[in-house]
């Protein structure tokens, strides 16, 4: 399994340090970085996949995720074509519907329909130059990813019956096109802290885990076990503060109980995320993207490839 990341530069750290981070996260073994597009939340993604190409000679590149409503798809398209002459063969372009670089100017995310579009043109422009990725969660979305997609990102909870369904619901566009499930490389976003004391693990992600309850409060058909939550999910989405998107100080985490934030990420002692990232994987997905909060980034890393470590010897 590939060693995957998330990022985003935060708007305090220079693009300098930006650069000397990114040698640093290829140096201890990350083999694909996707960086966060949120205009209003972080630094800009190709100025940071940019200076990340010139200081990285193996890492995979790419956009984790950008959208076609902020980004018109020819601009966007551009913009992957000059990463991919950066750093050939290693340029990945991550598309979804838009969250909160959407939602923070006031509009909707992309429809599936634009979605589609979007893709045609990407997959016509940029040909071979940067494999297509597509964040999804829900049904619609995921049976399109199989279809006309290189690999899926999947969002959800960290839950191993949902993400079968999901695995399923993309299967389903896979066979649809008459592609093989070979083709199509899919990997589920979650985040991970592993600490002796459980309960500081769970509040390390409750941040994380209140952006993910606000979006799974929009979904057509709340996930089976996550029935329960259903009030919760709905206080989480009407207490988020899109100020404080992804920090993990936001106030907005309150709105999540240690219940729903277990089910939403992997956290808990190193043995139980080994073991909760091992069922992951054993639905059938072909890895995970672990997003890498802020503070402490460089023990974040260590922990999670010592986690990553005992799931392989396992």
């Amino acid at each position: 399994m590939r060693l995957a990341i998330s990022i985003g530069i935060s708007p305090r750290q220079s693009l300098q340090s930006w650069r000397e981070l990114a040698a640093s996260l290829e140096a201890d073994g990350v083999d694909r970085l996707w960086l966060i597009d949120s205009q209003l939340a972080m630094k800009d993604v190709y100025a940071g996949l940019y200076l990340a190409a010139l200081a990285t000679t193996r890492m995979e590149l790419g956009t984790g995720v950008t959208n076609p409503i902020t980004r018109h798809p020819t601009v966007t398209a551009n913009a992957i074509a000059a990463l991919a002459e950066l750093a050939p063969g290693r340029a990945l372009l991550g598309v979804g519907a838009g969250d909160s670089a959407v939602y923070g100017i006031g509009a909707r995310p992309a429809r599936v329909a634009e979605v589609e579009e979007a893709l045609k043109y990407f997959r016509s422009e940029l040909r071979d130059r940067a494999p297509l990725h597509l964040a999804a969660s829900q049904r619609r979305m995921c049976t399109l990813a199989g279809r006309l997609c290189d690999g899926v990102i999947l969002m959800g909870p960290a839950e191993p019956g949902f993400v079968r369904q999901q695995l399923g619901w993309v299967e389903a566009g896979i066979a649809e096109a008459g592609r093989a499930r070979s083709d199509v490389e899919v990997n589920l976003v979650t985040t991970l802290s592993a600490r002796d004391d459980a309960a500081q693990a769970l509040d390390d992600v409750r941040s994380w885990a209140s952006t993910e309850a606000r979006l799974i409060a929009d979904f057509a058909e709340v996930p089976a076990g996550l029935e329960r939550f259903r009030d919760e999910l709905a206080q989480a989405k009407a207490d988020y503060d899109y100020s404080q998107h992804l920090s993990t100080h936001a106030d907005h985490q309150s709105a999540v109980s240690d219940e729903l934030t277990r089910a939403l990420a992997v956290a808990g002692t190193p043995a139980e995320c080994s073991a909760r990232v091992a069922a992951l994987l054993e639905t059938g997905i072909d890895g995970c993207i672990f997003p890498l909060l802020g503070g402490g980034r460089a023990e974040r890393l260590r922990v999670l490839k010592e986690v990553l470590s005992a799931v392989a010897a396992a």
